[in-house]
């Protein structure tokens, strides 16, 4: 007290046996507690946006080491590592009779018969040091229908890439019973004539659809000229060269993150097969289709169950915010807004279509 006022000095001074003992008042500690609620609230977003910002770059990352090692592979065979198939051309029976319903040109599905079919995402192993799960494959005999474990195709697909995990989705996982993994990235296979999705009706209008042809066919295996992609079906012996190449490797898709509803992880109709092999399908090659955010995927929403349908999803498309991160046959790896133009992520799609594409519009 001073001259009958009280002081300023809001804290409290208690005397105990000569020492003096200082504290808060309720206010002082509710408002020192709103401040840091304040400061928390203010610093949480900045520190999920540079989390985000590390997992786009691992992301990207992933898919330069893809890039490259698909460049490795052509280096050592003179081709870009083939795509997969279904069957095998020699399909035999278990008692080694020839069996015509496992040949690829037959329109065979769904898994191939020996590990010279499997993905691209296998191929490419021993340039990304894998060795050591490609090596798990055996060149066993092309039975067909399915013979359990069949050139160890279940040994490879309980082995986990975390290369081909994007952190902003997920970490490296296995699915089912069997743990079988899966790939966040997926090879380009061109244009697609049909559908972007299986539940949808709908093929857009040219130049960006066509009529529907089966999925596992020559011209949605990225074969078709002006409509080719760097990753090819090779159920009749196609392959891809660099030359092939038309409108240059720095225009050209290799792989690209896929999309993939936050609901169907391991179930969807793009993420359903083993990663090692899957076929010609989804779950490992998309193509020209505009990418969408995840959460723009079709996938049954509530109230309907998760598992209500299956749909194939055939565009790429990623887990982050803004837009996907594409690696280019020359190595080059960018990242492309969801909100690319339609024609030009077409034309990155296909790789001899004589688009020309100019350096502004990338």
């Amino acid at each position: 007290m001073h001259g009958g006022r009280v002081t300023s000095h809001t804290r409290r001074q208690v005397k105990n046996g000569g020492n003096v003992a200082s504290g808060f008042t309720l206010v002082e500690l509710l408002v020192v507690i709103a401040i840091i609620g304040i400061l928390v609230g203010l610093l949480l977003p900045a520190v999920q946006a540079a989390r985000e910002a590390a997992r786009r770059m691992q992301c990207s990352n992933n898919l330069k080491q893809m890039g490259l090692a698909a460049l490795n592979f052509e280096s050592a065979y003179r081709k870009l590592p083939e795509g997969p198939l279904d069957g095998a051309p020699d399909a035999i029976t278990t008692s080694g009779d020839p069996n015509t319903a496992g040949y690829p040109k037959n329109g065979t599905c769904c898994r191939a018969a020996t590990r010279t079919g499997w993905s691209t995402q296998y191929k490419i192993l021993p340039f990304l040091e894998g060795n050591n799960i490609y090596e798990l494959g055996r060149d066993d005999p092309p039975y067909w229908p399915y013979v359990a474990n069949n050139a160890g195709e279940d040994d490879v697909a309980q082995s986990l890439v975390s290369t081909y995990y994007c952190p902003s989705r997920r970490s490296p996982k296995g699915y089912g019973s069997a743990r079988f993994g899966r790939v966040d990235y997926a090879g380009c296979a061109g244009f697609y004539s049909g559908r972007p999705d299986s539940t949808i009706d709908f093929i857009p209008e040219a130049p960006l659809g066509a009529p529907a042809v089966s999925t596992r066919s020559k011209t949605n295996g990225g074969l078709e000229y002006s409509k080719g992609g760097a990753i090819v079906w090779p159920g009749e012996g196609d392959k891809r060269t660099l030359s092939d190449i038309l409108d240059g490797t720095s225009n050209t898709i290799v792989f690209a993150e896929k999309s993939l509803h936050t609901s169907q992880h391991g179930r969807d109709g793009g993420d359903n097969e083993r990663w090692n092999n899957a076929g010609w399908d989804e779950c490992v090659v998309r193509w020209h289709f505009p990418p969408k955010h995840d959460r723009q995927t079709v996938a049954p929403l509530p109230p309907e169950s998760y598992d209500a349908f299956t749909n194939w999803n055939r565009y790429f498309g990623a887990a982050h915010a803004s837009g996907l991160n594409a690696a280019f046959c020359d190595g080059s790896v960018r990242f492309f807004s969801y909100n690319v133009d339609a024609e030009l992520w077409k034309n990155l799609c296909v790789c001899d279509d004589g688009e020309i594409i100019g350096g502004e519009s990338l």
